[in-house]
């Protein structure tokens, strides 16, 4: 069998399972939030510490991989607002097509990356999640602060929120004990890999068991114009950026993916907080996460 398919087949097979699972009532309605926020707010932490404690950075042209992957998302973000004044539609509206295409499932594809690369694959994907999640944060905050609908946000807050988010703590301790060599107890850090370990299958139950087909039918031509922007247009910007800096394999295949990636959840739960387009969100976020299934295969077939 093709080798992509070979890697990327269970990873979707797990979240189509994900989604049997929600229809056949098997668990109660109620129990997939929890089990939502278990794997990525509770186990998730774990698994980028484990991955970025043990992980040999020597091999990485760190400073121009980043680079490259943040000037990717500043680069998306660019492009969306540069195409505002040719949409007629909502202001509000607007952020949640601006969220649609800057944000990123990175836990979908962390997952992506171990079964395609292994540890390179994991810790490429986690240190990209490290420097992204306040970057992404913070220009979704301020586009919805000056076009949604909701009250003015107190940047304190929001700096606040970011700062201890749990990926963001898990993944910043992580670093402390890989540059600072700081031994862990054997017992410890079994347990925090082990956390980790189960980590991933609820992640990509969770995403299939989110899928929402009724939701997609809110706005269906701005959803195709957003969708098609973050899954065909995106990884070729990601590719472009990291081959003007002189990235090459596994690291460029792993920014091609970081730009074919389909939008978060965390999309929906903002647009509500902050005045945009909830019904919108919903429905980009399950079509994103149901074309990539087609989209993902073919870039890394033409360019991975």
């Amino acid at each position: 069998m093709n080798p992509i398919l070979t890697a990327l087949v269970p990873v979707f097979g797990v979240i189509f399972v994900g989604w049997l699972l929600r229809r056949s009532h098997l668990l109660p309605e109620a129990s997939w939030g929890p089990i939502s926020r278990l794997a990525y707010l509770g186990l998730s932490p774990a698994l980028l510490f484990s991955s970025i404690s043990h992980a040999d950075l020597s091999d990485i042209q760190l400073g121009t991989f980043m680079a490259a992957a943040m000037l990717g998302f500043l680069g998306m973000a660019a492009l969306t607002l540069a195409i505002k004044p040719f949409l007629k539609i909502p202001d509000p509206t607007f952020t949640s097509l601006f969220q649609a295409t800057s944000r990123w499932n990175g836990l979908l594809i962390l997952a992506l990356g171990i079964s395609l690369f292994g540890d390179e694959g994991e810790i490429l994907v986690a240190l990209i999640m490290v420097a992204s999640i306040p970057l992404v944060n913070m220009e979704c905050v301020a586009v919805l602060a000056v076009w949604g609908d909701g009250a003015a946000p107190k940047w304190n807050s929001i700096l606040y929120r970011i700062l201890t988010n749990p990926l963001i703590l898990g993944s910043a301790a992580g670093g402390i004990v890989n540059l600072g060599n700081i031994p862990l107890p054997d017992m410890l850090g079994l347990t925090i890999d082990l956390l980790g370990q189960a980590a991933l299958p609820l992640i990509l139950l969770s995403v299939g068991a989110g899928l929402n087909f009724t939701a997609m039918k809110a706005r269906p031509r701005l959803l195709g114009l957003s969708v098609f922007i973050k899954l065909m247009i995106g990884p070729l910007v990601f590719y472009g950026i990291g081959r003007a800096l002189g990235i090459e394999g596994v690291p460029l295949t792993i920014l091609l993916l970081t730009g074919a990636s389909p939008g978060a959840a965390s999309a929906y739960v903002l647009a509500q907080q902050m005045g945009g387009d909830a019904p919108y969100s919903a429905g980009d976020i399950t079509a994103s996460a149901l074309f990539c299934f087609i989209t993902i295969p073919f870039w890394l077939a033409v360019l991975g």
